[in-house]
């Protein structure tokens, strides 16, 4: 048998694919089906700080025209537990009972407050991890890079003192010095770090001159970003590292492994082609395994990091230079 296990932030999985949050994980019968297909692991959509911030202003609103009884107990730094976020815990307790693979929460915000406490009733709804995604648009020009990697670092930092559980976060790569942010995300303890978050962004509708906004689903080929800082991080830190972006078939996962990936999440490919294609990227992967005779992926993992790779140049600015000197003549 090939062994196709790997830890990812002190989980034990099957194999090294996890189901993204996406639609596919919104519901029980799909993430059922996802199991079936041999995923490892699933992540539930995100709950937006908004969310919760939005409950609780009602709640508050309520009070204050004395339709809610005991109006002083419900405090802006608290959390109230209406509707969105009930239901919320709802799904982590019924998605842990109907599946055998650990289901990883979902919490996207991007400040401190009452929504910490809400990581602490995921954990209570037993959720097996939390994936912390932020997302910080600074509102003034005058507010500096140094800042907003502060918030980051404390947004992360409150949301593992609040749990137990394992912490991954999901960042973007945009800092101006990404590699010291992920050894300080390291250094606070966070569990994995996952690469990269896809952004929305803005376009703009030449029929009506509106802006519209496109929905971030992934092309194959995008795994050149990630592929290189997971390739330049593994081994360095001690967080797990996942990828994400771009993975549609068996080679995409396997670049990642030979990187140093100890996972590979899939939201884009499975949307496309549909759940049981898991068990076809699975099968793609043990086939390739087994060409190159290697027994398991702790034989691939990192085999093409940074580390480990002879020309180092590889991954620095002098092989640009020669990749654009030799277009150029081609």
């Amino acid at each position: 048998m090939m062994d196709l296990t790997t830890n990812y932030m002190g989980l034990n999985l099957k194999n090294p694919l996890i189901a993204a949050a996406s639609p596919l994980t919104s519901t029980l019968k799909s993430i059922q089906r996802l199991e079936k297909a041999g995923i490892a692991a699933v992540i539930l959509p995100s709950l937006f700080e908004e969310q919760i911030r939005q409950e609780e202003e009602e709640r508050i609103a309520l009070s204050r025209n004395n339709l809610l009884p005991k109006a002083s107990s419900f405090l802006p730094a608290g959390l109230t537990l209406e509707r969105g976020s009930q239901a919320y815990l709802d799904t982590i307790h019924k998605a842990k009972a109907a599946v055998d693979i650990p289901v990883i929460a979902s919490l996207n915000g991007c400040s401190e407050g009452g929504w910490m406490d809400y990581a602490r009733q995921i954990e209570q709804a037993d959720a097996d991890g939390i994936e912390l995604h932020i997302y910080y648009n600074p509102p003034s020009l005058d507010i500096t890079g140094r800042q907003v990697e502060d918030v980051y670092l404390d947004v992360v930092r409150s949301v593992k003192n609040s749990v137990t559980i394992p912490v991954a976060l999901k960042i973007d790569p945009f800092f101006s010095a990404f590699g010291n942010m992920a050894k300080q995300f390291d250094e606070i303890g966070v569990d994995a770090l996952v690469m990269f978050n896809r952004m929305l962004q803005p376009d703009f509708n030449l029929n009506n001159m509106q802006v519209e906004t496109n929905w971030p689903i992934s092309k194959a080929g995008e795994i050149g970003i990630p592929l290189r800082w997971i390739s330049v991080l593994h081994g360095k830190i001690n967080a797990s590292l996942a990828a994400t972006s771009g993975a549609y078939d068996h080679e995409d996962i396997i670049k990642y492994l030979l990187g140093g990936a100890d996972t590979v999440m899939l939201a884009s490919a499975l949307i496309r082609n549909g759940a049981d294609y898991v068990s076809v990227l699975l099968k793609g992967l043990e086939v390739w395994l087994k060409q190159w005779d290697f027994a398991g992926l702790n034989d691939i993992r990192g085999l093409m990091s940074q580390r480990s790779v002879a020309n180092l140049e590889a991954f620095e600015r002098a092989n640009y230079i020669r990749t654009v000197d030799g277009a150029r003549k081609r």
